[in-house]
């Protein structure tokens, strides 16, 4: 998420007053702390740049939708607080390999601890102010991170099935599944959970540009990852180092979308937890000649662009690419070199398998959809987004069927698909789906009721 704060002039000013007449200032937040009005979403590194965009615009001057000057605003929080999409620690913690700080660490409820503890991935627990006026919760990583917020979110501190909800959507990677719309039917009512698919990415494996890595298949993928292939000559390479696989973390779409693939249930224990689609995992690891993690062809592109990769260009449209800028950078710095123009672009040291025959078995190169959940109930909600509209915020952003109270009179067909009064929701217009495209994905549009 594009960090939003408020106007600092007169700063001072605007303090002296509040002083003397004896108002108390809103608490700070790192973050744009959304009001009640505003529209919260969750969730998936993959879709987080995607949304982003839509929300408040590309790096290539195109408006997203809160440019438009609307009271209510779409606030997209990113899975991580870096908006490189980088953990705020390494996996080995500032205390050494698997030893992570007091008060760090992946197991929930170890925030209090005084001492040092091994739960790796050891991370900052980074927070997140979801609306202003709220206490500061674990931010969700990850499109079963953001699931689970959304379904955990029973109207807040008070449960209810009717909102007003904390949080209004979350991104996905990977399909919920039957069993989190089973709980959303039995919280929410209806149908549970509805989606919209906002496009397709691909999904292939990252290596160092100088590697011992192979073209590799799923099956050789199933048993590099399941810990029984762990050289490369066991996988028809020609180096006996060992491999040293990478696997985004628990809870990650892109995680469950691999694993699902290659056909594996659970991970070996040779495989090692890293924030997905981080191409400097590969560098960060043990051994970067022998390490290979499965990658987002869309957020690649945001690094390379569509005629950036070393074998093989992922596929997706142009405009894109050179996004993230290296972060020792300070903002305006013209000094070093490194820091000025196009050379501080970051330009990752791998190379994307996207084409290559395997020993054994097809190629593993493969797309998979990407998603925006929110809840059924939302659908025929009363409550205006905007002031004076007449369609909700699920109908102005994401969905807008031509049915329900109110909704089945002036509607239209547009791209095969009947849209209530109001037309198409903005994710599907041309340029929402022009701003998804911006970010490095196939940009496409459906949607599921109850699913999927």
């Amino acid at each position: 998420m594009r960090t939003l704060t408020r106007a600092k002039v007169g700063l001072a000013a605007v303090g002296a007053i509040t002083l003397a007449v004896g108002l108390i200032a809103p608490a700070a937040s790192a973050d744009y702390a959304p009001g009640p009005g505003d529209i919260v979403g969750v969730g998936s590194d993959t879709v987080q740049n995607a949304s982003d965009f839509v929300a408040d615009g590309d790096n290539q001057a195109d408006a997203g939708y809160n440019s438009a000057g609307n009271i209510n605003r779409v606030i997209n929080f990113d899975a991580t607080p870096d908006a490189n999409a980088r953990l705020a620690y390494g996996l080995g913690g500032p205390g050494g390999t698997n030893a992570c700080a007091p008060g760090t660490g992946g197991t929930a409820g170890t925030g209090n601890q005084n001492t040092g503890h091994t739960d790796a991935p050891c991370v900052l627990n980074p927070t997140v102010v979801l609306r202003a006026g709220m206490n500061p919760v674990l931010r969700p990583n990850g499109s079963g991170a953001g699931t689970t917020a959304l379904l955990n979110d029973t109207c807040g501190p008070n449960p209810c099935a009717t909102g007003p909800f904390v949080i209004n959507y979350a991104r996905r990677s990977s399909a919920a599944g039957s069993s989190a719309v089973s709980t959303a039917v039995t919280e929410f009512g209806g149908a549970g959970l509805d989606s919209v698919t906002i496009g397709n990415d691909g999904l292939a494996m990252l290596s160092s540009t100088t590697t011992n890595a192979v073209a590799l298949s799923a099956a050789q993928l199933n048993s590099i990852y399941a810990c029984t292939a762990t050289t490369w000559t066991a996988v028809g390479g020609t180096s006996g180092a060992t491999i040293v696989p990478l696997l985004p973390q628990v809870g990650s779409g892109t995680r469950s979308s691999f694993l699902s693939a290659i056909g594996l249930a659970s991970p070996g224990s040779c495989v090692a937890n890293v924030e997905e689609n981080d191409p400097e995992a590969i560098d960060q690891s043990s051994s970067p000649a022998n390490a290979i993690e499965p990658m987002s062809s869309g957020r690649l592109n945001l690094f390379q662009g569509i005629n950036g990769s070393a074998n093989g260009s992922p596929s997706g449209p142009s405009g894109f690419g050179g996004y993230f800028k290296d972060p020792s950078c300070g903002f305006g710095v013209t000094s070093p070199a490194a820091c000025v123009g196009s050379a501080k672009t970051l330009t990752p040291n791998v190379k994307y398998w996207t084409t290559g025959t395997p020993s054994s078995g097809t190629l593993f190169n493969i797309n998979r959809s990407l998603f925006i959940y929110f809840r059924d109930v939302d659908v025929n909600s009363t409550v205006p987004f905007q002031p004076g509209s007449s369609l909700n915020w699920v109908r102005t952003l994401f969905y807008n069927p031509c049915s329900g109270a109110g909704h089945t009179t002036g509607c239209g067909i547009v791209n095969g698909i009947n849209y209530g009064p109001g037309g198409p929701p903005y994710y599907a217009t041309s340029a929402g789906q022009a701003l998804i495209a911006s970010a490095g994905i196939n940009a496409t549009y459906s949607s599921t009721v109850g699913g999927p």
